[in-house]
């Protein structure tokens, strides 16, 4: 018999009833406490833009909304956070296109909004790299002189940041993070995101080994719910995600150091519930052109969810974005 084969079938086997043994073992010693969702009723549902289709390597992508500026010469796509969808992002989207800074287009992350193809779940892990790839092609058609920027709160900004390795990192001119969700061991990230998140380390340190070895058959387990509101996000919510969407928005430290050297703006409120939000600077240290704005007494969806970041990102946006020639 081939070695190599016994191998792949002894990790199938060990694989096999790891996945039995802690399919009943879910928990962790998350701290109480959630987010303060009480801005939620600041989203203005009437005015939300309709959300269109674009397609990504032949595949219909959910949906996105567009705010449209005047005579703007940059776009900025801005990811949403985690369990939620696009129109948690409508008051500030709608404020910097209103401002004149920037088109803003915001998409559904795939496995969430209304009409998700399995909601809490993806294809593959690195699925949302290449949706965004997409995403930034569509806007080159649309708007072809454009500068454009990636955007992501929480979940989404470690997205942008996974994005942002070389070389497809240069496919944008410039990165906005809103508290992004760098990793779990980051110095950036408060323990289970401030009781909002439980993970279950069992399984994503079971996962992590089986799909390094190539293993892709239990990528679909949850590995991590979070607390959202009572009405669940209007019955769209996302509370669970599987191991290969919350692993296709894993960022880390280390790839914050590998960011290619585009502009960059990190703003995080001082009382974001799922951040210390005085460790950002320290990790972006050692980019020259990285700027970080900190909230005075801001939470996590404040930062979303009130007028607290639009004028450091307008400023951003206006001053400091220029495409590379």
């Amino acid at each position: 018999m081939d070695p190599s084969t016994s191998r792949r079938q002894a990790l199938q086997l060990g694989g096999t009833a790891l996945a039995a043994g802690l399919a009943g073992c879910l928990g962790s010693d998350a701290p109480e406490g959630t987010l303060d969702f009480d801005g939620l009723d600041r989203i203005n549902e009437t005015t939300l833009p309709r959300r269109r289709k674009y397609r990504t390597h032949g595949v219909t992508f959910p949906k996105y909304r567009q705010y449209t500026a005047d005579d703007a010469d940059t776009v900025v796509i801005l990811l949403h956070t985690a369990g939620f969808d696009s129109r948690l992002l409508q008051p500030l989207a709608a404020a910097i296109a209103d401002s004149g800074a920037a088109h803003v287009f915001t998409p559904d992350l795939r496995g969430h909004g209304p009409e998700p193809e399995r909601r809490g779940d993806v294809d593959y892990i690195g699925q949302y790299e290449d949706d965004v790839r997409s995403l930034v092609q569509n806007v080159e058609l649309l708007f072809p002189d454009a500068k454009i920027v990636l955007g992501g709160h929480g979940a989404g900004g470690g997205i942008a940041v996974r994005f942002a390795a070389p070389p497809v990192g240069r496919l944008v001119d410039g990165y906005l993070l809103l508290a992004p969700f760098l990793g779990l061991g980051a110095p950036t990230t408060r323990e289970a995101l401030g009781g909002w998140a439980s993970f279950y380390m069992d399984r994503i340190v079971m996962l992590r080994v089986l799909t390094g070895f190539g293993f892709e058959t239990y990528s679909d387990m949850t590995v991590v719910e979070f607390d959202l509101p009572d009405d669940d996000w209007n019955g769209t919510g996302t509370p669970e995600h599987s191991y290969r969407l919350m692993a296709s928005y894993m960022a880390s430290e280390e790839s914050v150091e590998t960011m290619v050297d585009r502009p960059t703006l990190t703003v995080a409120g001082t009382a974001d519930e799922t951040a210390h939000a005085d460790a950002y600077e320290p990790l972006f240290s050692d980019h020259p052109v990285a700027d970080v704005e900190l909230l005075d007494g801001v939470t996590h969806l404040e930062t979303v969810l009130t007028e607290a970041a639009v004028d450091p990102i307008v400023e951003w946006l206006d001053d400091a974005v220029e495409r590379e020639q």
